[in-house]
Formats: C-alpha cells, structure tokens, sequence
C-alpha cells in the first residue's frame, strides 16, 4: 500500500483554520458572557434607580405633609427623576420579564414589594378618601408615604446584596 503524502501547506492550512475556528468559539463565549452581564447591570440599575425615586417621593412626601423642610427635590418634577408612577411602572415591568436576566430570589423580592405596595395604596386611598380637604387626610399621606419608604427600605438593601453577589 503506498504511503499518501500530505502536504506541508495542507496542514498549514488546516491548522490555522482550526486554530480561527476555535477562537471564533472563545470570542463569541465571551462576548456573549459580557452582554449578559452589561444587560444584568442595566435591569439592577433600573430596578435600583426606580426603587430610589419611590424612596425619594416618599421622603419628600412625609416631609411635605409635616411640614418639615426637605431637600427640595420635589421642584425637580421635570428633570431625571421618574416619578413614582414611572418607577412602579418599571418594577412591574422587571417583575414579568426579569426573570431572563435576574436571579429568582430578586424577582421574588420584587414581587413581594408590588403585593405589598398595592395593598398599603388601597388601604391609604380608603383612609385618604374618608377625610378630604382635612388635617386627617394629610396625616393619612405621611402616614402613606411613610409606610412606603419602611416597605421598600428593607428590600432595597436585599436587592443590592442579590446584585452584588449576582454581578461580583
């Protein structure tokens, strides 16, 4: 049986193909690695962002049913503070299609603050609604606004240890 030379070029050839083949494979592992960490760092930011702008409004909301001076970012209604609506709207959203980038026990917690924040809005439109235009409707929404900020306090400092161990 005679002995097939194979050329020296031939195998030149191959192995550089092989060798682009596999790095092509690394490249696209990584890239992909780092979209899916650019688009995790974007939803924490959004959900962190909107869960600081309700923390906000309930801050300025308190203080401005008690009279107590605040930092003045109430006047900024119009500048790049969303608004509470806005960041309940943005946590709803993260609720439904988070789960594809962020941890279950995140949405969870997620969850958990919608629930909770939808239960305490309905007690405090009965309350509010039962006193208009009174001394009690004001106590009724710092009392609102303050058990807003105690509901979302606690599960802004978990979602942040979720995200630093998601994102570490």
């Amino acid at each position: 049986m005679p002995e097939v030379e194979i050329p020296m070029w031939f195998v030149s050839f191959c192995t550089a193909l092989l060798a682009a083949f596999f790095g092509s494979l690394l490249a696209i592992k990584k890239f992909k690695k780092e979209k899916i960490w650019s688009e995790k760092y974007k939803a924490y930011q959004d959900v962190l962002s909107a869960l600081e702008a309700m923390l906000l409004w309930a801050n300025e909301t308190y203080c401005h049913q008690k009279m107590i001076p605040t930092k003045g970012t109430q006047g900024i209604e119009g500048g790049n503070w969303p608004s509470f609506t806005e960041a309940r709207r943005v946590i709803a959203k993260t609720t439904c299609v988070g789960s594809l980038l962020l941890p279950t026990e995140v949405i969870d917690e997620l969850e958990a603050l919608e629930s909770d924040l939808w239960n305490e809005n309905f007690r405090a439109d009965d309350e509010r609604y039962y006193y208009p235009n009174t001394h009690e409707e004001s106590e009724a929404i710092a009392e609102h606004a303050d058990n807003v900020e105690k509901l979302i306090k606690p599960r802004l400092k978990a979602i942040i240890q979720h995200a630093k161990k998601d994102l570490g």
